[in-house]
């Protein structure tokens, strides 16, 4: 489910400035927790009243004996996907893993290709979330916790082996939020409705998408919010520098999983959002310095250097007719590869044998519509391209098998609400990858959906 970011007022340096009563979540990807007719749009129809014994917040309730406002809401998801291509894995489907045909390609490789076909269905993505809201000298105090079960386990009782994982968990005090959310680089609310959970290639939106970070947001005045936020770089073993010498494939360092790679430094990102009744516009630019501390067999093989990447993304969405909106976005990325879904094998790549190196440069571009036929049924079409560049003096095409040059997807969709509060979508996807040895892949999946939201 999508969480649309709004935004509080500044922090009271001093209880005589005042409080800062009634405003917003502050920074918060909040959902619209009760009646939704697209968790897109969070067009939610939202009680008029509360309920005796309500809280600060629709659906929430007062705690017994104190001044917390507590909810707990989210939505179970179940899932139906038949590959008609490579199969993946019911949540392995995405255009970066896509199994490959032609030059360089290795054994294992090739038999994931030719195993064609596979249903499988699941329930891990089912999603619940807890919310606080508590008043406080400084303005309210909001925590947010979110989890899932998209985390496998080697043995659970009766093979039932989706594991609990903490999504979200953090607090918001006037304009700070501090603990693990979305990113400060991503965009949420120009995500495309869909089933497939890692969206549009381009698109900042998988592993590396939630964060452990500090932030801070300004209100500006007419709907402009500037936000800056120190995060942390590698969460969840994300990629920054590759070494590898030529003829092997590459094989990516993670930053803070080895003594090969570290960072001493957080990464930065600044923000600016502007949001008026016809859409938004989003403009994020991302940091980040990596270390490098590789000892190898001969100089060239030894590296001792520090490297630095960025990232910039522009994205927004425009309202059109009715309730239709276009989304859609467009990435630069040089050699961060913290913000991005797609840059696997890292932002830096070495080329231990003649001792040079480069970094990973990437250009995206993704974009989507959806239709509202009336208020029960409505359809999606999405599409993403992204294109690499880089390549410290490889040639093997073993090694240019490994590296990413071309990546697109395209969604299709409908989705039919007979209910609030309800959501039964019908999804084909498909999605393509080419290397630079000129080896490819594409897979074909349908995809059964039901969120059902409480």
């Amino acid at each position: 489910m999508k969480r649309k970011l709004t935004f509080t007022a500044a922090l009271a340096t001093t209880a005589a400035v005042g409080l800062l009563a009634g405003t917003a979540f502050a920074q918060t990807p909040q959902v619209c927790t009760t009646t939704q007719t697209s968790p897109a749009h969070q067009n939610c129809v939202m009680p008029t009243a509360q309920a005796p014994g309500g809280g600060s917040f629709p659906g929430s309730f007062l705690v017994p004996g104190t001044n917390t406002s507590f909810a707990v809401h989210g939505y179970v998801e179940f899932g139906i996907v038949h590959d008609f291509g490579p199969h993946f894995g019911v949540n392995g489907f995405g255009p970066t893993g896509q199994p490959l045909e032609g030059p360089g390609v290795t054994t294992s490789s090739l038999q994931l290709h030719s195993a064609n076909g596979g249903t499988e269905m699941e329930v891990a993505t089912t999603r619940p979330n807890i919310e606080t809201d508590t008043p406080t000298a400084y303005g309210a105090l909001k925590t947010y916790i979110e989890f899932d079960f998209n985390q496998t386990g080697i043995s659970q009782l009766a093979g039932n082996n989706d594991l609990l994982r903490l999504r979200q968990a953090y607090g918001t005090l006037g304009p700070w939020l501090i603990g693990q959310t979305l990113s400060n680089f991503a965009d949420p609310v120009a995500y495309s409705d869909t089933a497939n959970g890692a969206q549009d290639v381009g698109m900042m939106n998988t592993f590396n998408v939630r964060r452990p970070q500090v932030r801070y947001t300004w209100l500006a005045g007419n709907g402009l919010t500037v936000a800056g936020s120190l995060e942390q770089p590698t969460y969840n073993g994300n990629n920054a520098i590759s070494v590898n010498a030529d003829g092997a494939a590459i094989t990516p360092v993670a930053v803070n999983g080895t003594t090969a790679g570290y960072s001493n430094y957080p990464a930065v990102v600044g923000a600016a959002q502007w949001s008026q009744p016809w859409g938004h516009v989003k403009f994020a630019i991302g940091g980040e310095l990596n270390q490098d501390r590789s000892v190898g067999a001969t100089s060239a093989a030894s590296i001792n250097r520090q490297t630095g990447g960025y990232a910039m993304k522009l994205s927004g969405h425009l309202n059109t007719i009715g309730k239709d909106a276009l989304r859609g976005g467009f990435d630069y990325n040089n050699g961060a590869a913290n913000f991005s879904s797609e840059m696997t094998t890292g932002g830096e790549l070495y080329n231990t044998t003649n001792g040079t190196h480069t970094s990973v440069k990437e250009w995206a571009a993704y974009a989507s519509y959806e239709h509202f036929f009336n208020g029960q049924w409505r359809a999606n079409a999405t599409g993403g391209f992204d294109h690499f560049s880089g390549n410290p003096g490889f040639t093997s095409t073993t090694t240019l098998a490994t590296m990413n040059k071309e990546l697109w997807d395209v969604n299709l969709n409908v989705i039919y609400s007979p209910v609030p509060q309800t959501d039964f979508k019908l999804e084909w996807e498909r999605q393509y990858r080419k290397t630079f040895s000129s080896a490819d892949g594409t897979g074909d999946r349908a995809v059964a959906q039901v969120d059902f939201y409480f």
